[in-house]
C-alpha cells in the first residue's frame, strides 16, 4: 500500500474507533458516576486519576520508542531493529522498576499530607491507589510493543484491541449497577485487569507479526544504541512526568482548596474533553510514522511539508466540533449527565480553549522529537507548564474561585506556543512565517466569521435542542465552505477530490 492511501486508510480507521470510543466512553462514564456517587466518582479521579493520565506518559515515551524503531526499520537493517527493539524493552523495564518506587513514595506523602479525602474512604483510596501503581507499571514495559505496531502502521490492530478495551469498560460500568460489594474498590481492580488483558493482547499480537519482537537481552542490547535512546527517553520521560504531575496537582489543589467534589467536576471535564481531542489526535497519529520515517530518511522538507498539513487539519478538525461543544456545554452536560456537577461546565468550557490553542502548534512537538535535540526545547515547555501550579496556589490563597486554575493554563498554553515556534525553527528548521500562515491562518480566519455568527444566534434563541442543532449546523457549515475556499492550496483540494472520487468508485465496485 502506498504512503499516502495508507495514511488515508489509518485515518479511516482511526475515525471509525473515535466514533465507537465516544459514544461508549460518555455513556460508560454517566453509568459509573451514577454508580459510585459523586463522592466516590471525585476520589477515583483524585487518587486513580493517573491510570487515565497514563495515555501522556504512554504516548509519549511511544513517540521515543517510535522514533527509533522508525529509523531502523528505514534502514532495512534486520539487526539493528532487533537492537533496538530489545534495548527500548530493557530500559523500559529500568524505567517501570523507577516509576513504581516514585509512585509508592509520592502516594505515601500525598495520602499524609495532602489529599482531603473522608476519613472512612481513606482505605479504599489507599487500595485503589496500589492497583493504579500495578497498572502503570504494565503500561511502561509494553510501550515498545505499541510503537512496533505504530512504526509498521498497523492501526487497524491497534484500533481493535482498543475498541475491546472501552467494550470491557461498558460492562464493568453495567456491573457496577448490581453490585452490592465495595463499589470503588471493585472498580479499580476491574480496570486494572482490563488493562492487563489488553497488554497481554498487544504483546502476544507483536511478537507473531514482527520478526523484531524476540526478546534477546544479551544478544541485542546494544550499549551505544542504549545511550542515545536513554537520552532521548530520559528528556522525554522528563516531559512526561512533568505533563501528568501538572494534571494531578491540579487536582489536588482543587481538592486542598475546595473538597472532593470539586475533583468529579475535573473528572468530567477531562473525560468529555479527552474524547473531543482524538478527533483530531486521530489524524495525528496516522500521519507521525510518515514525518518520522521522513526525517529517518534525510527528507526534512517532506517532514516540515507533514508538520504543517497534521497542524492545519487537526486543528480544523477540533475547532469544527469543540467550538460548537463549547458554545452548548451547558445544555450537552445535562443531556449527557443529568446531575452535572458544580463547576463541570466551566471547567469543559475553558480546557477546550486551552486544548484548541495547543493544537495549532503541538504537532511541531513531533518535528522536533523527529529531529532529536530535545533536551532545551523539553526543559523548556516542562518549565512553562509547571509554572501555572504556583500561580493557581497563589490565585486560590488570594480568594479567586476553582475555574481560575483553567484560566492560568489557557495563559501558559499561549506562552507555549510562542516557545514551540521559537525552537521548531532553532532545531528543525522550521519556517516560522509560512507555518503560521499556512497552518494557523488558515484556520483561524475561517472560523472567526463561524463563531460570529452562532454566538449571534444564541443571543436569540432559547436554550435547547433546536439552538443547540441550529448553531451546530451553522457553524460546520460556514467553516468547512471558508475552510475549502480560503484555508486549502490547489494541491490540498485535488488531493482530497482523488481521495474522495477513489473511495467512491470503491463503494460502487463493492456494490
Amino acid at each position: 500500500m502506498k504512503a499516502a492511501n495508507r495514511v488515508v486508510f489509518n485515518t479511516g480507521v482511526l475515525y471509525v474507533q473515535l466514533i465507537m470510543a465516544m459514544v461508549i466512553g460518555l455513556y460508560t462514564t454517566r453509568i459509573v458516576l451514577n454508580a459510585l456517587g459523586e463522592t466516590d466518582y471525585g476520589i477515583y479521579m483524585l487518587v486513580a486519576g493517573m491510570v487515565g493520565m497514563l495515555n501522556v506518559l504512554n504516548s509519549n515515551m511511544s513517540t521515543t520508542s517510535m522514533r527509533f524503531m522508525a529509523h531502523s526499520l528505514g534502514s532495512g537493517d534486520k539487526v539493528k531493529t532487533l537492537k533496538t527493539f530489545n534495548t527500548t524493552l530493557y530500559l523500559h523495564f529500568i524505567i517501570g522498576v523507577i516509576v513504581i518506587v516514585v509512585m509508592e513514595a509520592g502516594g505515601w506523602l500525598m495520602f499524609e499530607y495532602l489529599l482531603n479525602i473522608p476519613e472512612a474512604k481513606v482505605f479504599d483510596a489507599k487500595i485503589v491507589f496500589h492497583f493504579m501503581v500495578i497498572t502503570t507499571f504494565i503500561a511502561v514495559i509494553s510501550v515498545p510493543y505499541d510503537a512496533v505496531m505504530n512504526s509498521h502502521e498497523n492501526i487497524l490492530a491497534l484500533s481493535v484491541v482498543d475498541t475491546l478495551g472501552y467494550i470491557l469498560k461498558l460492562g464493568l460500568a453495567i456491573y457496577l449497577i448490581y453490585s452490592n460489594g465495595n463499589l470503588l474498590i471493585e472498580y479499580g481492580f476491574f480496570m486494572l485487569i482490563i488493562q492487563v488483558l489488553l497488554r497481554i493482547i498487544k504483546q502476544w499480537y507483536s511478537k507473531v507479526k514482527y520478526d523484531e519482537c524476540k526478546i534477546r537481552f544479551r544478544e541485542y542490547v546494544d550499549k551505544q544504541e542504549m545511550k542515545s535512546i536513554l537520552s532521548f527517553t530520559g528528556w522525554n520521560l522528563f516531559g512526561s512526568i512533568a505533563s501528568i504531575s501538572v494534571r494531578q496537582l491540579k487536582g489536588i489543589l482543587l481538592n486542598m482548596f475546595f473538597g472532593v467534589k470539586l475533583n468529579a467536576a475535573d473528572g468530567i471535564s477531562k473525560t468529555a474533553s479527552s474524547h473531543l481531542n482524538m478527533i483530531s489526535a486521530s489524524m495525528t497519529r496516522s500521519l507521525n510514522p510518515q514525518l518520522i520515517k521522513s526525517e529517518g530518511s534525510g527528507n526534512r522538507d517532506r517532514m516540515l511539508r507533514i508538520t504543517e498539513i497534521g497542524s492545519k487539519f487537526s486543528s480544523f478538525l477540533f475547532a469544527l466540533f469543540a467550538v460548537p461543544v463549547t458554545i452548548e456545554a451547558s445544555y450537552l452536560l445535562e443531556l449527557w449527565l443529568k446531575n452535572v456537577p458544580d463547576f463541570a461546565v466551566i471547567f469543559f468550557q475553558l480546557s477546550l480553549i486551552g486544548m484548541l490553542i495547543e493544537k495549532f502548534t503541538f504537532q511541531i512537538t513531533h518535528a522536533i522529537r523527529a529531529v532529536g535535540k530535545i533536551k532545551a526545547f523539553q526543559v523548556t515547555e516542562t518549565m512553562i507548564a509547571l509554572l501555572s501550579i504556583p500561580l493557581a496556589y497563589v490565585a486560590f490563597r488570594m480568594g479567586y474561585p476553582p475555574d481560575a486554575i483553567y484560566v492560568i493554563g489557557i495563559g501558559t498554553a499561549l506562552v507555549a506556543m510562542v516557545m514551540r515556534l521559537y525552537f521548531g525553527k532553532k532545531i528543525a528548521d522550521l519556517k516560522i512565517s509560512s507555518y503560521i500562515r499556512n497552518a494557523m491562518f488558515s484556520v483561524i480566519l475561517p472560523m472567526i466569521p463561524a463563531l460570529a455568527v452562532s454566538i449571534g444566534v444564541i443571543h436569540f434563541a432559547e436554550p435547547g435542542f433546536i439552538r443547540l442543532v441550529l448553531v451546530t449546523v451553522l457553524y460546520i457549515t460556514i467553516f468547512s465552505v471558508l475552510f475549502w475556499w480560503k484555508g486549502l492550496n490547489s494541491d490540498e483540494k485535488q488531493r482530497l477530490k482523488e481521495i474522495a472520487i477513489s473511495f467512491l468508485r470503491k463503494i460502487k465496485i463493492k456494490k
